[in-house]
């Protein structure tokens, strides 16, 4: 292997300018689509790397956005502020009709609460991640390298202080390892 490619325990790294471990990191994704790592590693690892058009601090956006808390369930069943206390108001006059001619208005009440907490919930996690995001593009990425995590791999991507980069791609499956090393060795030496 060529001195900027090395071959780890858990995988593979290379070292070199953005273009160089760009196209490197490009190769390793088309050896793993061939391999037997998981579909969904894949597309997250070609979505995530870094690609030869784009600068240090996309990898910083695309690593912010992976690491930070996905959309809940309350977020997108959430219609806004106003319509969701609208709606639950709505609720609430139908749970207040059938109480009066002697029905259940159990269901609109639940639906009403539902609806007044609805908006709460969904701004406090959007808070949340707001934040989580300020913690990890200001603080987290200051000290530790771009990374990614799947199921099947971890990636770091990281600035040297000589004005080279490095990404270190380590495989957890066994056969998917030494295929990716096997390959890599291949088109290195000729």
């Amino acid at each position: 292997m060529s001195e900027n490619l090395e071959e780890t325990n858990a995988g593979v790294k290379k070292k070199g300018n953005w273009k160089e471990v760009a196209k490197f990191g490009q190769k390793v994704e088309e050896v793993m689509e061939e391999s037997d790592i998981d579909e969904s590693s894949v597309e997250e690892f070609q979505e995530w790397r870094p690609k030869t058009d784009e600068a240090e601090n996309d990898m910083k956006k695309k690593t912010v956005e992976r690491a930070s808390m996905n959309e809940k369930r309350v977020e997108e069943e959430s219609n806004g502020v106003r319509n969701d206390i609208k709606d639950a108001s709505e609720k609430a006059a139908e749970a207040g009709k059938k109480a009066a001619h002697r029905e259940n208005p159990e269901p609109e009440i639940k639906e009403a609460s539902k609806g007044v907490l609805r908006p709460f919930f969904a701004k406090s996690i959007e808070y949340l991640r707001d934040l989580e995001e300020d913690i990890y593009s200001k603080i987290m990425l200051k000290f530790n390298p771009f990374y990614l995590d799947t199921e099947d791999l971890t990636v770091d991507f990281r600035a040297k202080r000589d004005g080279d980069y490095e990404m270190d791609v380590n495989v957890s499956g066994n056969g998917a390892r030494e295929k990716i090393k096997r390959e890599l060795r291949e088109e290195e030496n000729g």
